[in-house]
């Protein structure tokens, strides 16, 4: 068994709202494995459905680039320690051209991004390693993500100035001739900014794995179970609370944030009607939020000013 430390289960707490005590239970219960920890504390109705990403923390930017065409586009995250930095001209002039590299490189990939040319002819990699030395703070190209294909429209939406970043992919006949036309891309930039605001977890109920969704159903059987509901009863609790939950977590399925009388699929076919497309939909999409799975730093005050005075003692 995995020996529980006080640093798990603080990690634990910070990821789901629950009381120490019930944090320190649930990683005992699991043997100090944390995804089963939260589990087990959503089955008891201590923690809501978290994601580490709503603890994760850090400082930059993710910008977003979409072709002159409409039809490919490109989510960047550059990452730095503060937010000082984050508003330094030289580290915001990088950023503003990493958008113009994805989109001349056409790249698949960070590790093809990181290797790319950089306006001056120094590679991405070199260029980070020299403005590091310049700013004098650690920076990182830390994810990239693309979308679109030469049948498709892309569009994007960067949120709280560069807090969060999304494409949106739509597909339908004859969407290449007017991907990049006011229309195409407002449908589009109306969808991305969705994603922003309500997270989806998938796009469609199609593309959640068998495994995800017995996850789900699991979760929600014992969550029902611990609360006293009769078994004779739980096959068709779960079943409500599954086809609620497709429409939490599917982006398609979700309320339209503009027009709560639709869902985002509706909304999206009913404007392709308008524009002589009614097959269209949404294909695919990025949601990249500024530090996922970073943890912040976090520091001492006291013992930092502690550290401090004792330094200066000795010189």
């Amino acid at each position: 068994m995995a020996q529980v430390t006080p640093q798990m289960v603080k990690e634990l707490r910070e990821s789901t709202g629950a009381g120490m005590g019930d944090c320190k239970k649930a990683l005992d219960q699991a043997e100090g494995n944390m995804e089963k920890a939260v589990i087990f504390l959503r089955e008891r109705g201590l923690a809501a459905a978290a994601k580490k990403s709503d603890r994760a923390a850090s400082e930059g930017m993710v910008a977003a680039a979409v072709s002159t065409d409409g039809t490919t586009g490109h989510l960047i995250e550059v990452n730095c320690e503060t937010d000082f930095v984050t508003r330094n001209e030289e580290f915001q002039k990088f950023v503003e051209t990493m958008k113009t590299v994805a989109l001349e490189a056409k790249v698949s990939s960070i590790d093809e991004l990181q290797t790319a040319k950089y306006p001056t002819g120094a590679s991405v990699k070199d260029t980070v390693t020299a403005l590091v030395a310049k700013i004098g703070e650690n920076i990182l190209v830390r994810r990239y993500s693309s979308l679109g294909k030469s049948n498709t429209a892309v569009a994007s939406y960067v949120h709280a100035g560069g807090r969060i970043g999304v494409l949106v992919e739509l597909s339908g006949t004859g969407i290449q001739a007017k991907a990049n036309s006011e229309a195409v891309q407002t449908i589009g930039k109306d969808v991305a900014l969705q994603v922003a605001a309500m997270k989806p977890s998938f796009l469609n109920r199609e593309s959640i794995s068998e495994q995800a969704l017995a996850t789900e159903k699991e979760v929600f059987w014992n969550q029902y179970k611990n609360q006293g509901k009769p078994d004779a009863a739980l096959p068709k609790i779960v079943a409500n609370r599954v086809e609620t939950w497709f429409k939490e977590a599917c982006l398609v399925d979700q309320i339209f944030v503009k027009d709560d009388s639709k869902t985002v699929a509706k909304m999206v076919a009913e404007a392709g009607s308008k524009l002589g497309m009614p097959d269209l939909k949404v294909a695919n999409f990025v949601r990249l939020e500024l530090g996922e799975g970073v943890e912040k730093k976090s520091q001492d005050f006291a013992a930092e000013v502690a550290e401090q005075i004792a330094a200066s003692s000795k010189s």
